[in-house]
């Protein structure tokens, strides 16, 4: 896969995981999983925000062609 398709990916993903979290959806943050037993829906919902963060710079740094991984 190019550097091009993977940056574009990785900024698919991100966004999608933002709002996810954002706007509650089941499929992101349902009261089932992992972090949302140890932390609560609140801080899970942040976290997953957060990583979604993370997932979208690193789409964009491979969009500019940064090294960074």
């Amino acid at each position: 896969m190019s550097s091009t398709a993977t940056g574009l990916a990785l900024i698919a993903v991100g966004i999608l995981t933002m709002l996810g979290a954002a706007l509650n959806w089941g499929i992101v943050s349902r009261s089932g999983k992992l972090f949302n037993r140890i932390f609560g829906d609140t801080v899970a919902r942040v976290i997953y925000f957060v990583g979604g963060g993370f997932v979208f710079v690193m789409g964009v740094g491979k969009l500019i062609g940064t090294n960074w991984f």
